[in-house]
């Protein structure tokens, strides 16, 4: 499961934004095989004076953490290809906003995760083909 945490300046992005910058996000998951509910996207937007880098406020940045369970990178090659599919969602919409932003990715066991109390189907197997299908966590 893909959790992307965007911290954010105050009135940097629009309902629209949002939604459609989650779903771009989405998109990036699901053209590599993985339900569309796998991936959460959750907005903080910090408020006025409570963010600060290098010990200033910052009127347009995003500091973005984005933590992986479902799947874990295999090369470096795959890492590299999964940094340019971030940069080209990201990058578009905080560029012509004038904004700074950062993100890293963590990864964690696979076998320390859940959904609604069940251990999610191995990555390709026909349950996880059916979650796909069905677009929730099933007994498979």
């Amino acid at each position: 499961m893909p959790s992307w945490y965007i911290n954010h300046s105050p009135n940097i992005f629009s309902a629209a934004e949002k939604e459609q910058l989650a779903k771009s996000i989405t998109n990036i998951y699901v053209s590599h095989g993985l339900p569309a509910f796998y991936v959460r996207v959750h907005y903080i937007e910090d408020a006025t004076g409570s963010a600060f880098i290098g010990g200033e406020t910052h009127d347009k940045f995003a500091g973005i953490t984005i933590n992986h369970l479902a799947r874990a990178f295999k090369s470096d090659e795959s890492k590299q290809r999964f940094l340019s599919q971030v940069d080209n969602v990201l990058n578009p919409v905080f560029e012509p906003k004038g904004m700074d932003w950062e993100y890293f990715i963590t990864e964690a066991s696979r076998d320390l995760w859940r959904m609604n109390g069940l251990v999610p189907p191995p990555a390709g197997s026909e349950g996880e083909k059916e979650w796909v299908r069905v677009n929730r966590a099933v007994k498979y």
